[in-house]
């Protein structure tokens, strides 16, 4: 365990599940009130859900909306039920949706083993590009007008 005193106060790795649900809460209720509550608008989620006909998830898509934006955070597909356009149509779902909601805009990002590709046919561009990891990873993040 990591610990650091400075004069009456310390630097440690020691913390609960309780200690990092406070500090995300205080963050959270310090960025409400720094843009004046545009961070909770829309405020929704919006979870797509692929099942095959067992009922059995094959694929999804989690995003959330604040600042008037789509953040498009999980997404997968099973390998057998990819290139069949069941990811095209469940952009497009989370992007209709979330522009009912008010968001102006959908943004997220991948990395070179992931959809970097999929997402620049999908219309989104390339805003920024982290070349900083191994082995010739990069992650990019990527925006769309809606």
């Amino acid at each position: 365990m990591l610990e650091i005193t400075l004069d009456d106060i310390k630097i440690t790795t020691d913390g609960k599940d309780t200690d990092y649900d406070q500090m995300c809460n205080n963050l959270y209720e310090y960025n409400v009130r720094a843009t004046n509550g545009l961070l909770k608008k829309p405020g929704k989620d919006i979870n797509l859900y692929l099942k095959d006909d067992s009922g059995n998830v094959v694929g999804g898509l989690f995003c959330e909306t604040w600042l008037c934006g789509l953040y498009l955070d999980v997404f997968w597909i099973a390998d057998e039920y990819r290139g069949k356009g069941y990811g095209k149509i469940m952009i497009a779902e989370a992007e209709r949706l979330g522009k009912e909601l008010g968001c102006i805009f959908a943004h997220t990002c991948t990395f070179t083993y992931q959809a970097p590709e999929f997402y620049k046919r999908m219309g989104y561009e390339v805003f920024a590009v982290n070349d900083e990891y191994p082995e010739g990873i990069k992650q990019f993040f990527l925006k769309k007008k809606l």
